[in-house]
């Protein structure tokens, strides 16, 4: 994996990164724009997202989706659009032969898109109705509910598609504007993985990030230590089930303790032999599902306990997960444990490397952005195998404080049970 990667960066501050596999006859590609939900103004809630609706609805070169589709799919080709909290991308996955095709359509997407007023009017009731879906979706509102716990008032925790108030005022002039003036060249990247010609690609890239402005990429507020958290984010429901998910700031994605990060949640709550598994369901059948896991990101991290169970065993479940957290700081992790769920984690991440050109994609994608370097897998897998218990014990210690802790809990209509009370067995395990 990563074998043959190659990077060049361009006099207009784009990046342009490759990476050759042999054998291949397709091909992995994708324009990544730095601009998403928390480089936003909050007058510009989800105007990122409905920049990235809108530029797939038709370019100068290209004046339809219709007409897009129809030379995508002379070849099978798959293309989409997705906007997260810091970037925009427009990416396709094509045989070899539809690469320069590809990179043609949706460079000239990116760089002249029309932003007609009929289409934006059309646009406005698909992304409200996209609003109205997550709104309903009760797991992912809670889900966005115990971010805001751990970030409130933060970017971090705003909605990558807005409300319908802060779409509202968007209409074919300020969208031109937003674009003109977001879309920068300087931060911007161009990912390819498969079959590719560096070479040829640097330069069927390089007019369409030209065409963009050249001006400084929106600037995002970091995720500073400092930032206070909400200890405990309450929502009602109308389901039988309680649910909570404990959440905890862990480490960015360059910090080396990422590694001893995941494994930490492995061995908590990865699978069926974790701690929380074992004591949470096998041993007091509290829980069907319940688990822990982990995730480092450009300027943060995230780590997160949750579970499903019925409202009168809220406060059991919580004492039980708060006891295993304590039991983490409190011991070392004992050396047949350590080396099986070392050996478990270091398994996963041989069996995710040796992926086709999508999961080749995806980690250049994470090293450029995330890691902030080329990793070789062969040192990762390295450095996974000789994570300490000492490690694992002094990461323990410095994430699971009170003081960096949010707890999100869903009750059902009718729960008595005290939030205040259900926190404090948490935190008394």
């Amino acid at each position: 994996m990563l074998e043959n990667v190659r990077i060049t960066k361009l006099e207009n501050g784009a990046c342009v990164a490759t990476s050759a596999m042999k054998g291949s006859n397709v091909c992995n590609l994708g324009f990544h724009i730095p601009m998403g939900s928390r480089r936003e103004k909050a007058s510009e809630a989800g105007w990122s997202h409905f920049a990235e609706h809108m530029v797939l609805q038709g370019s100068e070169k290209y004046p339809s989706s219709k007409i897009v589709n129809r030379i995508m799919d002379r070849f099978g080709g798959i293309t989409n659009a997705a906007t997260s909290r810091l970037w925009t991308k427009f990416y396709a996955y094509v045989p070899a032969y539809g690469v320069n095709t590809t990179i043609d359509v949706l460079g000239d997407a990116i760089a002249h898109p029309l932003f007609l007023e009929p289409a934006i009017e059309k646009e406005r009731k698909v992304i409200l109705e996209e609003i109205k879906m997550d709104e309903d979706d009760t797991v992912n509102r809670f889900l966005r509910a115990a971010c805001v716990g751990l970030w409130p008032r933060h970017p971090l925790g705003r909605l990558v598609t807005g409300t319908p108030k802060s779409i509202a005022p968007i209409d074919a002039e300020s969208l031109k504007e937003f674009h003109r003036v977001r879309y920068t060249s300087r931060g911007a990247m161009f990912l390819a993985t498969g079959k590719v010609d560096h070479d040829e690609i640097v330069e069927r890239v390089r007019p369409v990030f030209d065409a963009l402005s050249h001006a400084p990429e929106t600037r995002y507020r970091p995720a500073t230590p400092d930032w206070p958290i909400s200890p405990m984010v309450v929502e009602s429901c109308g389901e039988s089930q309680a649910r909570f998910i404990i959440s905890f700031r862990g480490v960015k994605g360059a910090d080396p303790r990422r590694h001893a990060q995941q494994l930490l949640s492995t061995i908590l709550g990865g699978d069926s032999s974790s701690r929380l598994f074992r004591s949470v369901r096998e041993r007091h059948g509290l829980a069907y599902s319940v688990g822990a896991c982990s995730n480092s990101y450009e300027d943060h991290g995230e780590f997160v306990v949750s579970a499903g169970v019925s409202a009168d065993s809220l406060e059991k479940a919580l004492s039980l997960c708060g006891r295993e957290l304590k039991e983490l700081i409190r011991k070392p992790v004992g050396r047949r444990e350590l080396a099986s769920r070392r050996e478990k984690f270091a398994s996963l991440f041989v069996l995710t490397s040796e992926g086709n050109c999508e999961c080749e994609y995806d980690v250049l994608d994470m090293c450029l952005k995330v890691y902030k370097k080329i990793i070789r897998p062969e040192k990762e897998e390295e450095r996974i195998r000789s994570i300490s218990a000492a490690e694992l014990q002094a990461i323990a210690a410095e994430m699971f404080r009170p003081e960096n802790c949010s707890l999100a809990l869903s009750l059902p209509k009718g729960c008595k049970a005290s939030p205040e009370k259900l926190r404090e067995a948490l935190l008394n395990g």
